[in-house]
């Protein structure tokens, strides 16, 4: 092998050599990125039920500045009365602005949960197909959150035009969501020590977003 061709396998395992480095370094930037802004996550208890179980793992995103009704997040319900840092994993119910109504069905076996979406001006029911089974009104929970009897007219109150009376009426069972705060609950809503307990907590106490359930 002449001296020509020395240098040409020298200078092919070079650039290999630097090829690899290169991948080595953009595959741990890669992972130290993922685990800047993601994470797995033990889930301990059965307050989410059926959406997840004891001790699943979830991916999760951190710095998570902005969640919607629907999203299943981690927060931090920590007060300064308990500076214990105490984290639950919940469904977010209700955001800024939004209107909240627990009424009992009308065969009265169970409660239902009612919404006015912030800018809106009538509650509906919400469709909770993700709920392990009904609320109870017996729920622990319950005793600390008001539940209106059945009232078949709350879905065609238009709240901008009601009358003095019929506003005062339901307003004690209304529970307000106030800005830059959410309302959550367990999906197993039997079970579960939420914001029926807790009331509303900040933005700024939401830890993680799940972004799934992965074993």
């Amino acid at each position: 092998m002449n001296s020509i061709q020395t240098g040409e396998l020298l200078l092919n395992k070079k650039r290999q050599s630097y090829a690899i480095t290169l991948i080595v370094v953009f595959v741990l930037l890669g992972v130290l990125i993922f685990f800047y802004f993601f994470s797995f996550i033990p889930i301990q208890g059965d307050s989410m039920e059926n959406t997840i179980y004891n001790n699943q793992y979830c991916l999760v995103q951190r710095k998570c500045n902005t969640v919607s009704r629907g999203d299943i997040v981690i927060i931090d319900v920590s007060t300064d009365a308990d500076k214990n840092a105490h984290d639950i994993v919940k469904r977010v119910i209700g955001v800024a602005g939004d209107k909240i109504i627990f009424m009992r069905s009308a065969d009265n076996r169970s409660v239902e949960t009612y919404i006015c979406k912030n800018g809106q001006n009538r509650f509906y029911k919400l469709n909770e197909n993700y709920i392990k089974a009904p609320m109870d009104y017996g729920a622990a929970n319950f005793y600390w959150t008001p539940v209106l009897s059945y009232d078949s007219e709350l879905t065609n109150y238009n709240l901008d035009l009601l009358n003095h009376q019929t506003y005062a009426k339901i307003d004690p069972y209304i529970l307000y969501v106030p800005k830059n705060h959410i309302y959550f609950l367990g999906d197993n809503r039997n079970v579960s020590r939420d914001s029926r307990y807790y009331g509303t907590r900040p933005l700024s106490k939401v830890k993680y977003k799940v972004l799934k359930v992965v074993y």
